[in-house]
């Protein structure tokens, strides 16, 4: 479930995730929600005041036992998420980013994320400024020799540098090929250094 903050500007901030936390009970139809995360969909950082005012509704709900887990979405700055976890009762658990190189593929924020236990989501894998990669002649090799698909070589290197790709299609037939691919192809080594340098060389140590 996705929380965005705010909703209205007639309701309070807190008034705005009970109604977003209701809602999403209602169409999911369940009592409880596995994750919801807290999406910043401003051009600038939403202002952290009005986050901690989010978060600490959410950690009741995660201490009534009906939300597990608790994330953060479009946030790029290392003082904001270093922030949100001293000061969070419920750490954050799930950093979801654009994976795209206005941001620098957040190469510099990844061990952050890997010290703060975050589970780094990517979207924009595809469609976004790495997605142009499955045309070039190294990932295509790569593909060939695994079998797989250009597209499946660079999912493969976000799950390689610790990420987990957000794969957009609505068809079941392509989750099930993506799934079974992804089990076929490991990229480390000579191969995880070469597609890093078609993307971002800074992806990776050599």
């Amino acid at each position: 479930s996705d929380t965005e903050c705010p909703l209205s500007s007639l309701l309070s901030i807190e008034d705005q995730v009970h109604i977003s936390i209701k809602s999403s009970l209602h169409n999911l139809q369940t009592n409880y929600l596995d994750a919801v995360l807290v999406h910043n969909f401003r051009a600038d950082l939403q202002p952290y005041e009005e986050t901690i005012r989010v978060w600490r509704v959410l950690e009741d709900y995660v201490d009534r036992g009906i939300i597990r887990h608790l994330g953060i979405v479009s946030v790029h700055s290392a003082d904001y998420i270093k922030q949100l976890h001293e000061e969070a009762r419920i750490k954050p658990t799930i950093i979801q980013n654009r994976f795209h190189g206005n941001r620098g593929y957040d190469a510099e924020l990844r061990p952050l994320f890997r010290e703060l236990g975050m589970a780094n989501q990517m979207f924009w894998v595809l469609t976004g400024s790495a997605g142009a990669r499955v045309r070039h002649e190294v990932v295509k090799k790569i593909a060939e020799q695994h079998k797989v698909s250009p597209q499946n070589v660079i999912y493969a290197f976000t799950r390689a540098i610790g990420g987990s790709p957000l794969i957009g299609t609505k068809s079941l037939d392509h989750m099930l090929e993506d799934v079974e691919a992804l089990s076929k192809i490991t990229l480390e080594g000579e191969d995880l250094v070469a597609v890093a340098e078609t993307i971002n060389k800074n992806l990776v140590v050599s």
